[in-house]
């Protein structure tokens, strides 16, 4: 019985070898083809690096095709899948908490992930707002719209709510990536489409957001002043 059993670990054993190793070769064949696009298209250095930089993250070395994984399993599956992966990051998002399940489980079955490498520019103040933005993974710089840096952000913070309860809203910051940050998006169109049924919290939520947006805007009104007395002092001296 032990040497059976010992057979069946090692095969058992071999078979997870093997399917490393296959992931391994896919990812190393998507490398080669990348080279090859990056050298059709004269890419530059600095932008092939971006890329090779990117795939590293996003692959972690061993290539799988997530879309066709997820095709192959049950709706309730996903979900599971879901829920696991996002429903922490939901939920730290204080208008988000004690959301009933099924709108919960709405919202987070709209998150779309996407990978900012280190200086990418994820929101330009004074441009529209379409999406909000929950970070898995990195961390991120918050400007006012006159350049001063307010904060930080890492796993687990959000930002870019206030687009998703206001019609033409601007974006009032300016947020950069500072390392590979790994977000996911939620769209303004379907978060008012999963919110529709629910008017009494979506009033709620838009005045939790309101405070939120009048505090930034007394920063970069603060910082305003402050440029404004330091070029004052500046003009004096010379």
């Amino acid at each position: 019985m032990s040497r059976l059993f010992f057979i069946f670990v090692l095969a058992c054993f071999m078979e997870s070898i093997k399917v490393s190793t296959s992931s391994r070769s896919r990812y190393l064949a998507l490398e080669h083809e990348l080279e090859e696009y990056m050298r059709h298209k004269q890419l530059p250095s600095y932008m092939r690096n971006r890329i090779y930089t990117y795939y590293e993250f996003r692959f972690q070395k061993r290539y799988f095709r997530e879309d066709e994984i997820l095709n192959t399993i049950s709706g309730q599956l996903k979900q599971e899948i879901n829920m696991h992966a996002c429903k922490k990051l939901v939920e730290n998002v204080s208008f988000f908490r004690n959301l009933p399940m099924n709108l919960l489980v709405r919202i987070i079955s709209c998150l779309q992930i996407q990978v900012f490498l280190t200086n990418d520019v994820i929101i330009r103040s004074g441009t529209p707002g379409k999406c909000m933005y929950f970070i898995s993974t990195g961390t991120v710089a918050v400007y006012t719209k006159s350049g001063k840096e307010i904060c930080h952000l890492k796993d687990g913070d959000h930002f870019g709510e206030v687009s998703l309860l206001y019609k033409d809203t601007l974006r009032i910051a300016s947020v950069i990536s500072i390392e590979i940050s790994e977000i996911y998006t939620l769209d303004k169109k379907d978060f008012v489409k999963a919110i529709y049924p629910y008017p009494d919290l979506l009033s709620n939520i838009q005045n939790i957001a309101a405070d939120r947006m009048e505090t930034a805007f007394m920063l970069d009104e603060h910082n305003k002043s402050e440029l404004a007395q330091r070029k004052i002092l500046y003009d004096m001296d010379h």
